[in-house]
């Protein structure tokens, strides 16, 4: 009986450490009369950029930063490469592929990506931007709703307005999304987990680079090399 007890008392304990009371209309609710949504933004690679347009890059950031009336949260959250969709499509590919040079091809970019695939080290790193609402009761929720919406459409503008090339996207994560970001902040391992079995994942593009390296790597490999 003491032990019920204890166990239901530990279960409030956690509940009570999560302030989320619902999520709904892609929006977090929280117990202390929060309305928060999450926009994720893609990212640019600078490091190919010449010195001006690093600097145009830079200047572009600050002056959105400069618009920026009230306190927000930008955010960057590693999770671990999930290549599996990707993979199988590529074994369904070369099942039907009859050309044997194709078929080398292929099975090379299921080695590589394979490889990735279990370097537990390969992650990708998502941006999120994070806007909140407060509101004081059930009756000013509504406006605190529509105030929220207006806030992040415009924020949606000038994300995308900030670069001139490339442009940036940006876009409202859904109810399922804001669950999964929630449980990476409580119970991150366990998150990243649920990520790989769960997500969805696009395709993942192997670069010349990567080709180049990849077919260094296969020489040994009588069956992938294609001499």
């Amino acid at each position: 009986m003491f032990g019920k007890k204890k166990e239901k008392d530990s279960e409030k304990t956690v509940q009570d450490l999560i302030p989320i009371r619902n999520i709904y209309n892609e929006m977090i609710e929280t117990t202390d009369n929060r309305l928060i949504k999450v926009l994720s933004v893609s990212a640019v690679n600078i490091s190919l950029m010449s010195h001006s347009e690093q600097n145009e890059v830079f200047e572009s950031y600050e002056n959105f930063l400069n618009t920026i009336d009230a306190p927000i949260q930008i955010s960057r959250v590693s999770s671990p490469v999930n290549l599996k969709d990707y993979i199988a499509d590529l074994q369904l590919t070369l099942k039907k592929t009859e050309n044997p040079y194709k078929k080398k091809i292929l099975k090379s970019y299921i080695w590589y990506a394979n490889n990735i695939q279990e370097d537990r080290d390969m992650i990708r790193r998502n941006r999120y931007i994070v806007i909140d609402q407060s509101f004081s009761g059930e009756k000013s929720k509504d406006e605190a709703i529509r105030t929220l919406k207006i806030r992040i459409d415009d924020y949606k503008i000038k994300i995308e307005e900030m670069l001139r090339s490339p442009k940036l996207e940006v876009r409202e994560l859904s109810n399922k999304e804001l669950e999964k970001y929630i449980h990476m902040f409580f119970d991150y391992e366990n998150a990243q987990i649920s990520a790989l079995e769960d997500e969805v994942s696009t395709a993942y593009v192997i670069g010349r680079r990567n080709l180049i390296d990849t077919v260094e790597k296969l020489k040994a490999e009588e069956n992938y090399y294609v001499r």
